[in-house]
């Protein structure tokens, strides 16, 4: 990876106008510059993606962070009091699976903020539960539970922000200011929860009613989710960015005072 840098950095540096010429040589190939910039900011962002994505499907081996995809998590807990519904579901031995299929529909580098805007969506996220335990009840009086494996799909799953960036405090990498905007979007969720109220049809309808609270709870709260995020994802990222040597090749890239 830095090797493919280094060159194009030095394809870059080849490509610049000479400053012994006359001056109007260097104006006349401004936007030469322009466009050479340009595509060193596309290279270093393919690059800031191709690094993700390795991270989430491999992990980093020598440090002992292992693969995010699929993602394993011991426990869940969630409570929602929504009033007519109310459940408290409890996953355990969860599988996450299909983060690292993610696609790229928008990614921005802004060198004069130093801001990063994206546009991501996963096609498919698979999460499966060894063993779920549902509570609840719907309109205090019905009762709602269930014990057994549990299956959620999540299609189409979008998240958009714009990360603000700035240099480590040892000068050598890019990591995560801060974190603005962003919001995420969940068109299509399913639920398949085994052993509901007995199991037979009555999963159906147990299912239909996770999936219509669930979502409702999303939406809901989708603001106070999003700031919980952001800043799980400074404090957990920042200290992955650290490890690589980065600010390096962003350096020349940026405007001069």
């Amino acid at each position: 990876m830095k090797l493919l840098l280094v060159i194009a950095l030095c394809g870059f540096v080849t490509a610049a106008p000479n400053v012994q010429k006359h001056e109007v040589i260097v104006v006349d190939n401004l936007p030469n510059e322009i466009e050479n910039q340009n595509w060193m900011v596309d290279i270093l962002i393919n690059q800031l993606i191709n690094i993700i994505r390795s991270f989430i499907n491999n992990g980093i081996g020598i440090i002992g962070i292992p693969p995010l995809d699929p993602l394993t998590l011991d426990n869940f807990h969630l409570n929602i009091p929504a009033g007519l519904i109310n459940l408290d579901l409890q996953l355990e031995n969860i599988i996450v699976a299909g983060l690292g299929s993610f696609v790229v529909h928008k990614s921005k580098l802004d060198l004069k903020d130093l801001s990063f805007d994206v546009d991501v969506s996963v096609p498919r996220l698979e999460i499966e539960a060894g063993l779920y335990n549902l509570t609840g009840d719907l309109l205090t009086a019905i009762p709602i539970y269930g014990e057994g494996k549990a299956e959620f799909i999540v299609e189409d799953f979008r998240i958009k922000a714009k990360f603000f960036l700035k240099q480590s405090d040892d000068e050598k990498s890019v990591i995560i200011d801060r974190i603005e905007g962003a919001t995420f979007e969940i068109p299509s969720f399913k639920s398949n929860l085994d052993g509901a109220i007995g199991g037979g049809d009555i999963d159906a309808i147990v299912n239909a009613i996770v999936e219509e609270v669930l979502v409702d709870y999303v939406i809901r709260f989708r603001g106070a989710i999003s700031n919980i995020a952001t800043l799980l994802v400074v404090v957990i990222g920042n200290p992955i960015l650290e490890l690589f040597d980065t600010w390096q090749f962003i350096a020349s890239l940026l405007p001069r005072a």
